[in-house]
């Protein structure tokens, strides 16, 4: 402290090192702020409340009940369902809140995984790639060097242990820097681009690895990688590009299907609005999202459909041998079942398979009953739950049974 030039009044003086030290702090002070507001956001409008779905056996009841679900859940946007069960004469979409329409688009996220095991499989029938053989000779040499450099086993972790999430090859969200730079700038609107090669850089950097082949731990980071050998197997610029070569997306009765941003967005297509918490995801880029683990756009009846074409072994050579390779389960218990992008729920002694989305999307086909569901209600934080017995899937399972039972 000193006095100024007229001795009047005590003046503080602070040293340079002091002040760095207070603009250090004031910018961490900042940023706590920040990550907090942003925190909070992504975690409000938590919860679900299921609808009363015993009377579903026509389409009148589903819409009557859809809307009262809506309006139960005033945390999501809305609510769009896709139903195909023959037995009960339902082939159609619903939908419930405002501005929405039946063919409407939505990022469908980890749905996506089932169609890039899919491909894998595809690319294994033709022998193009090897299901137990190290991935070693079949990723791009940018993806082959980052593994090498971080000491993982190129020639131990197969294409099996990535999509069934046993390569001990970590989630890149799992990192917390490439947490915070991913999603911390959506809560005000902002984002970065991220690339494939980026994220997985930051899993196999940062990330925790575990012996491979025992472990269950899931990764999109395992996604981004089946990509890569996706695309190098068939010289595609990207994974869009050789998702449509493969599969077609037409003939699976998925019209309106695209990769987001690695395809233009067909014409008249629309994609509407999902949140994560209190924050519209869908406005901005979620490219940490885009590349294998998730970044499909699809309508509830192409999810549907394609989910079912899917397990059915319709996109196969082979449909009986691939898809039990597609439906056996890695080594883990912990796992539920977990198998090649596609996982089981038993409802009534009737298994379904299909997968879930981080936005609210889930999509389900029973084989004995011929049944498909897929739904949207575009938000992260409504755990709607399909392998519970009051879902709409497992009330229209029981419908189907009892018709199935009245006809013999």
């Amino acid at each position: 402290m000193w006095w100024n030039a007229e001795g009047e009044g005590a003046v503080m003086k602070i040293q340079p090192r002091t002040m760095v030290i207070m603009a250090a702090l004031v910018v961490l002070l900042g940023l706590a702020m920040a990550i907090g507001w942003s925190d909070w956001q992504g975690s409000q409008r938590a919860g679900w409340k299921d609808g009363d779905w015993t009377s579903v056996g026509s389409s009148e009841a589903i819409q009557k009940v859809l809307d009262q679900e809506t309006r139960a859940n005033t945390n999501i946007p809305g609510q769009i369902l896709y139903v195909r069960a023959p037995s009960l004469k339902l082939d159609q979409a619903w939908v419930a809140g405002p501005d929405l329409r039946t063919d409407d688009d939505v990022r469908v996220a980890s749905n996506t995984k089932t169609f890039v095991a899919a491909m894998a499989l595809m690319l294994v029938e033709e022998g193009t790639l090897k299901l137990d053989a190290p991935i070693g000779p079949y990723v791009s040499p940018k993806v082959r060097d980052m593994l090498r450099a971080n000491d993982y086993g190129l020639e131990t972790i197969t294409l099996r242990q990535l999509l069934n999430h046993t390569s001990g090859i970590p989630d890149y969200f799992g990192v917390g820097l490439f947490a915070f730079l991913a999603l911390v700038p959506n809560a005000y609107g902002l984002s970065a681009h991220w690339t494939p090669e980026t994220e997985i850089w930051f899993a196999v950097t940062f990330g925790q690895k575990v012996e491979p082949g025992k472990t269950f731990a899931y990764s999109d980071t395992n996604y981004l990688i089946a990509a890569d050998m996706i695309k190098v197997a068939t010289k595609a610029p990207n994974i869009g590009v050789a998702a449509r070569g493969l599969l077609q997306w037409p003939k699976l009765g998925a019209d309106e299907t695209y990769w987001e941003a690695l395809e233009p967005e067909p014409k008249g297509t629309r994609r509407t609005e999902q949140f994560r918490g209190g924050i519209r995801d869908s406005a901005v880029d979620v490219s940490y999202d885009q590349y294998g683990g998730g970044g499909l756009v699809m309508s509830m009846d192409d999810l549907g459909l394609a989910t079912r074409a899917v397990v059915l072994g319709q996109v196969f050579k082979d449909p009986a041998r691939t898809i039990k390779l597609m439906q056996t389960a890695g080594p883990d218990p912990i796992a539920g079942g977990y198998a090649l992008g596609i996982e089981p729920i038993t409802l009534a002694g009737e298994t379904c398979w299909g997968h879930g989305g981080f936005w609210g999307t889930a999509a389900f086909h029973c084989p004995r009953l011929d049944i498909t569901v897929a739904r949207s209600v575009g938000q992260a934080n409504a755990r709607f739950d399909m392998s519970k017995d009051s879902s709409p899937l497992a009330h229209l399972i029981a419908r189907a049974q009892a018709v199935e039972r009245a006809g013999r």
